[in-house]
């Protein structure tokens, strides 16, 4: 039975309100399923790099179909997907149902990706501002920023004599385990980090991370609390698959930063710009690459460069250094479009 015919049949029994939570439940995934495809298409680069999953981003625009009302009903879905509606795809072709149903979810995936380009990404900046704080006020936190990244070091107070298990970079999940065990779902930011910083001590650990990865580990340990909360129970923590491995866009990411400096030498050969511009034009780019992979440009490109070479004025950058900067950005771009295009094969399926 085609995957449409089965949400045809699950609508019924809900419109009949003769339905099983299970029902319901089957009803969400084949949404899911049947919109994956879609999204893995039509997904920009900048989604993909911050890490949205495309089953999360699925959950979200299929969630407010289900929203419930005071009578336990579906108002939103009952008014798509009325007795008149539902009457006559019982008998109409299964073709006419899916132009039908997918129409209905892709304008839906539309405000989704819009919501996710205009809320997210500043939501996520507004998010990392208030961690920053709260681990500025906590005891047995440090903040260390260099190199352009923003690097935290937890180190809660214990006996002198017992040296803590240090947890780097590459053991975050450690931390991430930490958190869904620890029930520390549902709490807010001050709250989260501060029972954080307690259970390490307890358990005797510290920890060298990037703020970035903080930030992740603080999504999805909510977004874990959330699914649970609407699941009525546990969810089961299992390491978080992403579109893009951690690993291969880690790698892209050295690769892409050695070509830019093999181009930026080009110009530096032909004495179109000195050493010193060369290291600010890596520097902005390699800027530009984090705020891409946290979820998009943040400022003008020219603020960018402006950080790393304050004697550049606007009306200098415009007539000398745009173009520069513009090919290298474009060219990052594309670069990085094609290794998600290449990537995708491997990752298709449901």
């Amino acid at each position: 039975m085609a995957e449409e015919r089965k949400i045809l049949l699950r609508l019924l029994y809900i419109i009949n309100n003769h339905y099983t939570e299970s029902d319901l439940e089957d009803l969400i995934m084949s949404m899911v399923r049947l919109i994956l495809p879609l999204i893995r298409k039509q997904s920009g680069l900048y989604l993909k790099l911050a890490g949205y999953q495309p089953r999360d981003i699925a959950l979200l625009t299929v969630s407010p179909l289900f929203i419930r009302n005071r009578q336990d009903r579906f108002p939103v879905l009952e008014k798509l997907f009325n007795w008149k509606t539902v009457e006559k795809f019982m008998v109409a072709s299964e073709a006419d149902f899916r132009r039908y149903l997918r129409n209905i979810l892709a304008r839906r995936l539309k405000q989704t990706f819009y919501y996710l380009s205009s809320e997210i990404r500043p939501e996520r900046t507004k998010i990392k501002r208030e961690i920053l704080y709260a681990l500025k006020k906590l005891p047995g936190c440090r903040i260390d920023k260099g190199n352009g990244r923003t690097q935290v070091i937890i180190r809660p107070d214990g006996p002198a004599k017992v040296k803590p298990t240090l947890l780097r970079e590459d053991q975050t999940d450690r931390l991430l385990e930490i958190c869904l065990n620890q029930g520390l779902g549902g709490l807010q930011i001050p709250k989260f980090f501060k029972k954080l910083v307690e259970v390490m001590s307890d358990q005797k650990l510290a920890a060298e991370v990037s703020l970035n990865n903080l930030l992740e580990i603080y999504i999805e340990t909510q977004r874990n609390y959330l699914l649970s909360e609407i699941s009525q129970g546990p969810v089961p923590w299992t390491h978080p698959e992403t579109e893009t491995s951690s690993t291969n866009l880690s790698n892209w990411i050295e690769e892409l930063k050695a070509r830019n400096t093999l181009l930026l030498n080009r110009y530096l050969a032909r004495n179109k710009i000195g050493k010193k511009e060369m290291e600010a034009y890596l520097k902005a780019l390699n800027d530009l690459l984090q705020d891409w992979q946290d979820g998009g440009q943040e400022k003008s490109l020219y603020d960018y460069l402006k950080k790393y070479a304050p004697e550049i004025s606007s009306e200098e950058y415009r007539k000398e250094k745009r173009k520069i900067l513009e090919y290298l950005v474009k060219t990052s771009r594309d670069f990085l479009k094609i290794k998600l295009h290449e990537q995708q094969p491997a990752s298709g399926g449901t």
